[in-house]
C-alpha cells in the first residue's frame, strides 16, 4: 500500500500512514447500515426483507411486505485512536466524531415477481484531528551529538481528516420461484478523503523545524451488488452477496512544505562512520501541488448468511464476509464474522442485540521490520429497540467498537507502538409502509 512518510529531523517522525484513497484503509466495516441491520450486528445477508437489503442484498427484497421506506440516522458517532510512547514517552491521540444520516431506501412493487427500489448509504463517515503540544524533549540520538546542550522547548501538531463515502443507485429484484430469489443493486460510489497535517518544532538554541502536508483523493466508480436468496425448508434462509468497486475516476493531489533553521544535522561524507559536515537551515517550497490520477486497486467482497425463525417471535442470524488479498498495496484477504437476534416481546415492541468483527487488512507487525502499517483488530457490540403501529416503525439503538493492536510510526526505526481504538454509535431511525 502507497504511504507517504513526512520526517522531522529533530525526533524522526513518520507523521502519519496513508494509502492513497482511503481514511480507514485497514478495515472494511466502519459503519453499519440501517436500523435493524445495525441492531442485528450486520448479520443481515439472510434476512434483508426491508429496504435495508437493497444495500446488504436486494434479492431479499422479494419478502418485503408491500411498499417500504426506510430512513436510518446515525445520530452520533465517535472513536478514539491512541498510539502509546511515541515521543519522549508520550502518546498520539487521533479523536473522530460525525452527525450524519446514513441511510435510506424506497421499495415498489412491480407485477407479482419483481420489485425495485432505490437506496442511498453512507458506509464511512470520518472527521478527525489531533491538537497536542509537548514540552520539554530530548533531539533524536541521531543529532543529539552535534547540537550539544540544545532540547526541544516544544513540539506542536495539528491534524486534521474528512473522509465520505457514497452510494446511490437502483435496484432490481425477481421472484425465481418460491424457494429462490435474486437481485442486483448498481450503486453510484464517490468516495473524497482529505487531511491537512502541521508540525512546529522549537529548540531551546532559538531553532525551529515545521513542515505542512496537505494530501486529497477523490474516487468516483460503479458499485454493483448481486444477491441469492434460498430457503430451503420452512423458517430457514440462506443469502449470498457479491460487490465490487469499480473505479471510473481517481485523482489526488499532495503538497509538503517544509523549513529548518537553526539546527545542526551532522553528516559522514566519508561513510567512515565519523560526522565530519554539519549542515543547518534546508527549506523546501514548493511551486504547487502534485498529483496523480493512479487507481488503486480494489478487494472483491463475498457475503455469505443464514438465518432461522425457530419461533414467530424470534430470529436468530450469522454472516460471513470475505474481502479478497489485494497484493499491489499490501493488503491480505480478511474474513469477518457477525451474529445477531431480533425478539417480538410483543407485536408492537421488538428487540435486538449483535455482535461482529471488523479484522484489519494488514500482516500483523514485525519485530524486525520498518515502516510497517498499524495492526488493529476491531470487534463490536450492538444492542436496539424498535416500537410498532400499523404502518410505521421507530428504532432507537447503539453500539461499541473496541480493539488493540500494533503500530509502527517512528520513520526507518524498528520500534513498535502499542495501540488501542475505541468508538461508540447511537443511531434513531424509522420506517414507513403502505
Amino acid at each position: 500500500m502507497k504511504r507517504f512518510a513526512y520526517s522531522i529531523l529533530i525526533a524522526c517522525m513518520v507523521s502519519f500512514l496513508t494509502g492513497t484513497a482511503t481514511a480507514d484503509q485497514f478495515h472494511y466495516t466502519n459503519l453499519l447500515i440501517g436500523d435493524r441491520a445495525s441492531g442485528m450486528g450486520g448479520a443481515y445477508t439472510a434476512v434483508s426483507d426491508d429496504a435495508t437489503g437493497l444495500y446488504y442484498n436486494p434479492a431479499g427484497i422479494v419478502y418485503s411486505a408491500g411498499r417500504n421506506i426506510s430512513a436510518s440516522v446515525n445520530a452520533y458517532y465517535a472513536t478514539d485512536k491512541t498510539y502509546k510512547s511515541v515521543i519522549g514517552g508520550h502518546g498520539w491521540e487521533r479523536t473522530s466524531a460525525s452527525l450524519l444520516p446514513n441511510y435510506f431506501g424506497v421499495i415498489q412493487p412491480l407485477g407479482n415477481k419483481i420489485k425495485i427500489g432505490i437506496s442511498y448509504a453512507v458506509p464511512e463517515s470520518i472527521m478527525a484531528d489531533q491538537d497536542q503540544t509537548f514540552t520539554d524533549l530530548p533531539l533524536s540520538s541521531s543529532i543529539a551529538s552535534v547540537n550539544p546542550g540544545v532540547r526541544i522547548s516544544s513540539y506542536i501538531i495539528n491534524f486534521n481528516e474528512e473522509s465520505n463515502t457514497y452510494n446511490f443507485g437502483p435496484s432490481i429484484a425477481y421472484e425465481l420461484s418460491d424457494k429462490l430469489s435474486t437481485g442486483l443493486t448498481l450503486y453510484y460510489y464517490q468516495r473524497k478523503t482529505q487531511f491537512i497535517l502541521n508540525q512546529l518544532i522549537k529548540t531551546t538554541n532559538g531553532g525551529f523545524e515545521w513542515t505542512n502536508t496537505y494530501f486529497q483523493t477523490e474516487e468516483k466508480g460503479l458499485r454493483p451488488v448481486l444477491g441469492f436468496m434460498f430457503t430451503p425448508i420452512d423458517k430457514l434462509s440462506l443469502g449470498i452477496s457479491f460487490s465490487k468497486i469499480f473505479l471510473t475516476d481517481s485523482d489526488t493531489t499532495f503538497q509538503n512544505t517544509y523549513r529548518r533553521q537553526g539546527i545542526a544535522v551532522g553528516v559522514d561524507t566519508d561513510g567512515d562512520g565519523v560526522v565530519d559536515q554539519t549542515l543547518s537551515d534546508e527549506a523546501s517550497l514548493p511551486d504547487g501541488q502534485s498529483s496523480t490520477s493512479v487507481k488503486r486497486k480494489v478487494p472483491t467482497q463475498v457475503n455469505l448468511g443464514v438465518a432461522w425463525f425457530p419461533t414467530s417471535s424470534l430470529l436468530l442470524s450469522a454472516d460471513i464476509g470475505y474481502f479478497t488479498e489485494v497484493k499491489e498495496q499490501g493488503v491480505k484477504q480478511v474474513t469477518n464474522f457477525a451474529i445477531g437476534s431480533e425478539y417480538y416481546l410483543s407485536k408492537n415492541w421488538a428487540t435486538r442485540a449483535g455482535f461482529y468483527t471488523n479484522y484489519a487488512n494488514t500482516p500483523e507487525i514485525s519485530s524486525s521490520g520498518v515502516n510497517q502499517n498499524e495492526h488493529i483488530d476491531l470487534y463490536g457490540l450492538t444492542a436496539s429497540v424498535s416500537h410498532f403501529t400499523r404502518n410505521t416503525s421507530v428504532t432507537l439503538g447503539a453500539g461499541y467498537t473496541f480493539g488493540e493492536g500494533q503500530a509502527q510510526i517512528i520513520g526507518n526505526s524498528t520500534r513498535i507502538q502499542d495501540a488501542e481504538s475505541t468508538g461508540w454509535m447511537i443511531f434513531l431511525s424509522s420506517s414507513y409502509s403502505y
